[in-house]
């Protein structure tokens, strides 16, 4: 473990010293001025120096998130009470948690200071997106461990141990090549979706077969928190296509955009994973079925 979180840390390292995504830019190519006009935005003065801080509101809302999803992880860890599954599940609670709180200091919180300050035009991204997308990676593959624990045998808890290892290094290079090159897809959240989506539907379908075998409470209730997290995305995908956080803004001053939307789910799913695994995540032993 001390030698994921190492090499972990080293990768983070690596992506910011070598990040060259400097000259990438928005589509379509946005001034500071025309950033600001299209947000919500307020000064703050933090250790006596001015700061522009944008979204003020969606800041605070997943900086929440954030909070909730570490507090979640620190909590599973606390009563692990030897179960790797729990210990996983709460390693990558943290982790999505930290990655929640470095997205919305660059997608909200700071992302005028870190992209368009003192620029003629904004650029695409910041370190504090890439390291976003590093550790909701890691996080995702913490939980792909732990579903060797809940759902499979030993000989195949190795093989998914292993796999979510070589998976976080395969994403790790891909990022940082991308960072380095640059490519804008390779370091856009469509890439990360792309690298990393297929793994909760390898959980979906891993507590599946362990259920049809076992009829358990645990994975009977992993299924539900993977059915509710795919209402997650939709409810932001529809969010999104609607269009409705412009209007809302421009007529009566509320802002509550896609992203809001997203956050706001995912903190009640949160809910759900609380009420769903808090006595009920441990590591359960070899199925039934020998597939």
């Amino acid at each position: 473990m001390v030698f994921i979180f190492l090499a972990m840390a080293a990768m983070i390292v690596a992506v910011i010293g070598l990040n060259n995504t400097g000259g990438l830019l928005m589509i379509p190519p946005t001034t500071p001025a025309t950033f600001l006009a299209g947000e919500p935005h307020v000064p703050v003065t933090l250790f006596g120096r001015a700061y522009i801080l944008i979204e003020p509101s969606s800041t605070l809302l997943i900086y929440l998130l954030g909070l909730i999803m570490v507090g979640l992880g620190i909590g599973f860890i606390a009563t692990r009470r030897q179960s790797r599954a729990r210990l996983y599940w709460g390693v990558g609670l943290i982790l999505w948690g930290l990655g929640a709180i470095a997205a919305g200091s660059s997608y909200q919180a700071f992302g005028y200071e870190l992209k368009c300050r003192n620029r003629e035009l904004c650029q695409f991204t910041s370190n504090f997106e890439l390291v976003y997308m590093l550790l909701t990676a890691y996080s995702i593959n913490f939980l792909v461990a732990a579903t060797g624990y809940t759902s499979l045998g030993e000989t195949g808890r190795k093989r998914l141990i292993r796999f979510a290892i070589l998976d976080s290094l395969a994403y790790s290079v891909f990022l940082l090549m991308g960072a380095m090159l640059p490519v804008r897809f390779m370091i856009s959240y469509e890439g990360f979706m792309t690298f990393l989506g297929g793994n909760f539907v390898l959980m979906f379908v891993l507590n599946i077969r362990y259920y049809a075998a076992n009829r358990d409470r645990l994975n009977f209730r992993l299924i539900w928190l993977w059915i509710g997290f795919l209402g997650v995305n939709i409810g932001y995908f529809v969010a999104l296509f609607v269009g409705f956080a412009a209007p809302l803004y421009a007529r009566y001053g509320i802002w509550f955009n896609a992203n809001d939307t997203l956050h706001t789910l995912l903190i009640l799913w949160a809910g759900q994973v609380f009420f769903s695994l808090q006595n009920t995540l441990f590591d359960l032993p070899e199925p039934l079925h020998k597939k």
